[in-house]
């Protein structure tokens, strides 16, 4: 199987030229034979880099209470048009779709892996703990997507960011026989460069290591009655994620990226018998994990 990684820096918080932009990305990688297409944390419509650099904890602030407004306004619904489009895409071409949203529900903000096969939504993982400033804008997500999909190559499950470093979210997807594994970044090598080849190792798994960018130039169409910080983030620095994708085998080594600094298209032809091979030496999706010693409960209670 044939899976890409699509770096490219949002349209930021505009949700429909992010989307047209991922769009003609999309087609480049079915072009190129890519049957698993992934993307990065809340490309769409971008990742709130603004929290950190602009003071977000400052509370009950206009700016930042409008700033909110303007992102809560460009998140997608589960059943928004252009998740509707990419059902579309999936069917019309045969393959799979794994990347990240910002999803809106209530007043609320989720920090969203979105899986989607033949036509269909199969999953929507929400981020189960929002990182530090994170959580001034994303809502805790809960256990409904820590699932496994089948492929042409392998069960395949998805975490966001440093959930990726929570040994029991990851534990979650080994326990149902995962061979490759989708960690969606907002965009930085050093948030992809260690913990992509551990998990390879650990998992004896494919690693699919998807980043974003965001750089300063990024916010130069915004209309600051919308977005009030919008010169805090244009006089900040260059570049504020600088992307790292990567892909990873079972044996820990990079195959493909890192791709730094710049928008692209990552490929990789990944199989399962690499994953097999590597677990005649180490299976934690099996009889590794002593599942007669250790139990894990997971509570997937809706919220």
């Amino acid at each position: 199987m044939i899976v890409s990684i699509i770096q490219i820096a949002p349209v930021f918080l505009d949700k429909k030229k992010t989307w047209e932009k991922l769009k003609i990305k999309i087609q480049e990688a079915v072009a190129n034979g890519a049957e698993l297409i992934t993307w990065g944390e809340t490309l769409i419509p971008g990742y709130p880099q603004w929290v950190s650099q602009a003071g977000g904890a400052k509370f009950n602030d206009d700016d930042h209470k409008r700033a909110y407004s303007k992102y809560w306004k460009e998140a997608l619904t589960i059943d928004d048009p252009i998740i509707m489009e990419m059902q579309d895409i999936t069917r019309d071409n045969d393959i799979m779709l794994m990347g990240g949203i910002a999803e809106r529900s209530g007043g609320s903000i989720y920090c969203t892996l979105i899986t989607i096969q033949n036509g269909e939504l199969l999953g929507r993982h929400r981020k189960v703990k929002p990182t530090y400033e994170e959580r001034l804008v994303w809502a805790d997500g809960d256990a409904q997507g820590l699932k496994v999909y089948d492929t042409s190559a392998g069960r395949i499950g998805g975490l966001n960011c440093w959930e990726n470093w929570i040994p029991y979210c990851r534990a979650a997807l080994h326990e149902q026989g995962e061979m490759i594994h989708v960690s969606v970044w907002p965009g930085s090598i050093n948030l992809t460069k260690d913990i992509s080849r551990y998990m390879a190792k650990e998992g004896r798994s494919w690693i699919i290591s998807a980043s974003g960018l965001i750089r300063s130039e990024d916010f130069e169409h915004l209309n600051e009655k919308e977005f009030p910080l919008k010169q805090a983030m244009i006089n900040g620095r260059d570049i504020y994620q600088n992307g790292g994708s990567m892909i990873v085998d079972p044996k820990g080594e990079i195959v493909a990226g890192p791709l730094i600094d710049e928008e692209g298209i990552l490929y990789a032809d990944i199989d399962e018998n690499t994953v097999i091979q590597e677990r005649h030496n180490f299976d934690y999706s099996g009889h590794y994990s002593r599942k007669d010693i250790f139990e894990l409960r997971i509570n997937k209670t809706d919220k």
